[in-house]
């Protein structure tokens, strides 16, 4: 269960981008700039959540901070969403790391410069991806309980989801996890106005409908994280 130390829990989100070496030069320099500008993005999304820059470091390494625990799975999905979705019509994935813990450093400019439980806890869980899994989550056993251990297999599920998922089934998903309704995602498509039925038809397609799901019950355990004021 947990306790008052608990209070000053963060996320910190590690990633580096699968195959990128083997991209062109033009494709590198577009993931980048897709990547950095996703950076902008996510903050915007998620507010106060996400209160630094995704700092994007060895041109396909990325690390991000999440001061809200109860965001974590929706903002790691959602950049990795914006990476699939900006890069169509290639199928760019990372791989991902999610881990809760404590931060002993925590620098503004610089996130990859911080320190830290959860800082450990998302570059071992990063290391130790094997085979196809691309997305982990991780906790300190001081915390161990029934509802993060099930967080930790919903998120293999999620996984095994996106793998599947087109770029415009991740464009769509990317929308809706930011709370934008349907018709509003039609009219503003990146590249140009489509049908609501054809946003629903990409949602159904991602199994976005019963994910939700399974993202509520996440926040709902994650919300007794609680985080520390900035």
């Amino acid at each position: 269960m947990l306790t008052k130390r608990d209070e000053s829990l963060f996320v910190v989100v590690t990633g580096d981008i699968i195959g990128s070496t083997r991209l062109s030069g033009k494709a590198r320099r577009r993931l980048l700039q897709v990547m950095k500008a996703g950076s902008k993005d996510v903050r915007i999304a998620f507010g106060r959540s996400v209160p630094f820059e995704v700092d994007v470091f060895r041109g396909d390494s990325w690390q991000l901070l999440i001061t809200q625990p109860r965001d974590c799975l929706d903002v790691a999905l959602y950049y990795r969403c914006l990476i699939r979705a900006g890069m169509s019509p290639l199928r760019i994935d990372t791989r991902l790391s999610i881990a809760i813990g404590d931060v002993d450093l925590m620098p503004g400019d610089r996130v990859s410069q911080g320190d830290g439980e959860a800082y450990r806890l998302s570059g071992r869980g990063l290391e130790g991806l094997k085979g196809h899994q691309r997305m982990i989550f991780s906790f300190p056993s001081r915390l161990e309980d029934e509802g993060l251990r099930a967080i930790r297999a919903l998120v293999l599920l999620i996984d095994a989801l996106f793998v599947r998922w087109t770029p415009k089934q991740a464009e769509a998903v990317k929308w809706v996890l930011k709370g934008v309704r349907q018709e509003e995602i039609a009219a503003n498509w990146p590249t140009g106005p489509i049908s609501q039925q054809a946003v629903a038809q990409h949602l159904t397609k991602a199994g976005w409908y019963n994910l939700s799901k399974g993202l509520e019950y996440a926040r709902n355990v994650l919300s007794r994280l609680q985080p520390l004021p900035l």
